[in-house]
């Protein structure tokens, strides 16, 4: 935002009387004053910040969940040039369509239902700029802004928990995705592959499995059981199964089978659920298209889906 003060010879700024000058100034300074972006140190809920470049947006929550849209942004920023690494990696360019719109309709569900804001992260940045569900160096390609942006964007998720973790001892944390696969269900990625969770499902070698999960910090601490995590009547799949939303693992669908593609968890999973946070545990959520992603409607139907189950979870686990 900025003012322009423009004046003719003679008719400039020391012709308008003391008084009005000095209001003028006040009024510029008290706008610029009140333009937070997310490097301010004290978040309040409700607040809406970016980082300067606008790379980052920031919903600021009031309750203990956290959940970042790392892949749905399309700012193409001519600063920072298109990702080019295959030395580093398979290089991921494509956005997941609608996901923030998606996060946007669960934000606005539990504040209508439940009074309540999740606090959510999001990159607005394309992906073709920097992922920011990779380590830092496939991420940006080395690029010295697109690392700047990843660690906006990482900045923003960690104080995010820490904030989350203010009022409540754990946190829930999820990051939210879009998949094009032929099966139209959720894929909630404990950082467990497909047979992996056959095996958690037939209970062989749960003790490792569970250590490797995305639940292992609530399991360790709390000796929650973890099959039922997974599988159970209160397994987050299952009552997201119960309100009309298809989704793997639950009771109803354990694992996927062999030959049908499923998303397992990626970095950020993996970063923010791992022993440097250990009272954080969650997933991440691989959303279908068709009926969750597609329309305002089947959005605003996820989160109510979300919303209540995310309730519903927490009480039985009494979080």
């Amino acid at each position: 935002m900025s003012y322009k003060l423009s004046y003719r010879r003679g008719h400039g700024l020391k012709s308008l009387p003391t008084t009005l000058l000095l209001f003028v100034l006040l009024a510029v300074n008290t706008v610029f004053a009140q333009e937070r972006t997310i490097e301010a140190t004290d978040w309040k809920a409700g607040e809406v910040l970016f980082d300067t470049q606008k790379w980052t947006e920031v919903i600021v929550g009031d309750m203990p969940l956290v959940i970042s849209v790392p892949h749905g942004g399309y700012f193409e920023d001519e600063n920072i040039p298109d990702r080019e690494c295959s030395d580093k990696g398979r290089v991921v360019t494509v956005s997941d369509a609608n996901t923030i719109a998606t996060a946007r309709a669960v934000q606005q569900v539990f504040r209508e239902r439940y009074n309540k804001t999740p606090y959510i992260v999001i990159s607005r940045l394309s992906r073709r700029k920097v992922d920011q569900n990779r380590e830092v160096d496939l991420a940006t390609c080395g690029n010295a802004l697109g690392i700047q942006a990843w660690n906006n964007f990482h900045n923003a998720v960690d104080r995010a928990i820490k904030y989350a973790q203010k009022d409540s001892e754990w946190v829930l944390y999820i990051d939210l995705h879009g998949h094009g696969h032929k099966n139209q269900r959720l894929e909630i990625g404990y950082n467990m592959t497909s047979e992996e969770l056959e095996k958690a499902y037939k209970k062989d070698g749960l003790k490792k499995l569970t250590q490797k999960s995305s639940l292992r910090n609530l399991v360790s601490e709390k000796g929650t059981d973890f099959h039922s995590l997974l599988f159970g009547a209160d397994a987050f799949g299952t009552l997201m199964q119960n309100r009309g939303i298809a989704a793997t693992p639950a009771m109803q669908d354990p694992h996927p089978v062999e030959g049908e593609k499923f998303f397992s968890g990626g970095d950020n999973t993996r970063m923010y659920t791992s022993s440097e946070y250990p009272k954080v545990f969650g997933w991440q959520i691989e959303c279908n298209y068709k009926g969750v992603r597609n329309s305002d409607a089947s959005r605003v139907r996820f989160g109510e889906a979300f919303a209540a189950s995310y309730m519903e979870y927490i009480s039985k686990l009494a979080l």
